[in-house]
């Protein structure tokens, strides 16, 4: 009786160690955690996430943006030309449009025309503005470049929030509506032009093509901006005004070797020898007449083809001779 006492005092004081080391791991379990450390737990912060973000990081398209900055260092004065600078741009009416000109400024993206561009001022759509019924294009003419804060391109993806204006993209101008105090701006540039090219000034005068000076400057421009604005009810309104001379000197293409006259491609009238050589339009200066009809056969044929020459009246249309070289002009 004594021995089965002293056994089960054993048994129950190994069961009893037992549990106390089986407890020790669970209420450390169950500690609260210092007070430093948990401060440490509550803000996890991702390096780079306090750098400002930029259009591309949310967009899902890209976007391309010239700022106010870089269009000063281009020192452009008109703002079609800051866009045709882009590669997605592609020149449309500019202002160095001689031929088909219209007098306006318009911006085609992607090469699918301007009337597939959509054209915002601060995100609000600019009306048609060219000087044609048929062409509903804005006139970008209409966006004082001294105002512009910068310039967002987007090329893909617009036509799914803007609609089918916006085909082939977007351009937002984004004007300073808090624009305050006095800003003048003066520009005057040229372009000069060595005329050197040994081929093409004997292209020119095998063609009897007057000769280009040596050295041109032309392209001459002058211009001029002044902008005031003053915020007033404490930074809610703003009031803006501007005003803008610019004066671009003509370029014609006689005043350059590579210009001075229409290049026809060999085997082409009128160099049929397979030589490059200074041509034109088959239509003559003078005026060419043409008469079609029908032959003894009575196949169609050229009856008459002739040129006025001077006083000696009629005479037959030679290409290589009265073809009219309109590059010249």
């Amino acid at each position: 009786m004594g021995n089965n006492r002293k056994l089960h005092f054993a048994i129950r004081a190994a069961l009893a160690v037992a549990t106390a080391a089986a407890a020790v791991p669970a209420a450390w379990s169950q500690t609260a955690p210092a007070k430093g450390a948990e401060e440490e737990l509550t803000e996890v912060v991702v390096t780079g996430s306090r750098l400002v973000q930029s259009p591309n990081s949310v967009s899902i398209s890209p976007i391309t943006t010239i700022s106010a900055e870089e269009i000063a260092k281009t020192g452009f004065i008109r703002t079609e030309d800051v866009l045709n600078s882009l590669p997605q741009v592609i020149a449309e009416q500019s202002s160095g449009t001689s031929i088909s000109s219209n007098g306006t400024a318009t911006v085609g993206l992607r090469g699918l025309g301007s009337e597939r561009t959509l054209v915002l001022i601060n995100g609000r759509r600019m009306a048609p503005g060219a000087s044609i019924s048929t062409s509903s294009s804005p006139d970008i003419n209409q966006v004082p470049a001294a105002l512009i804060s910068s310039i967002d391109v987007l090329t893909g993806g617009a036509s799914a929030v803007y609609g089918a204006d916006a085909v082939a993209g977007v351009v937002n101008f984004v004007l300073n509506t808090k624009f305050e105090g006095v800003k003048i701006d003066a520009n005057y540039g040229f372009a000069t032009h060595k005329n050197d090219d040994q081929t093409l000034l004997g292209l020119l005068a095998a063609r009897n093509n007057p000769l280009p000076d040596s050295t041109v400057h032309a392209g001459f421009n002058k211009d001029v901006s002044v902008v005031v604005g003053s915020n007033f009810a404490d930074g809610k309104g703003n009031a803006t005004g501007y005003f803008t001379y610019l004066r671009s000197a003509p370029v014609v293409g006689r005043q350059y070797d590579y210009a001075g006259c229409v290049l026809n491609t060999p085997g082409a009238l009128p160099n049929p020898n397979g030589k490059l050589a200074c041509g034109g339009s088959s239509s003559s200066a003078t005026g060419r007449f043409l008469m079609f009809g029908l032959d003894g056969s009575g196949a169609s044929t050229t009856l008459s083809d002739s040129t006025v020459r001077g006083t000696t009246g009629f005479e037959p249309y030679v290409s290589a001779r009265d073809s009219y070289n309109y590059g010249a002009l």
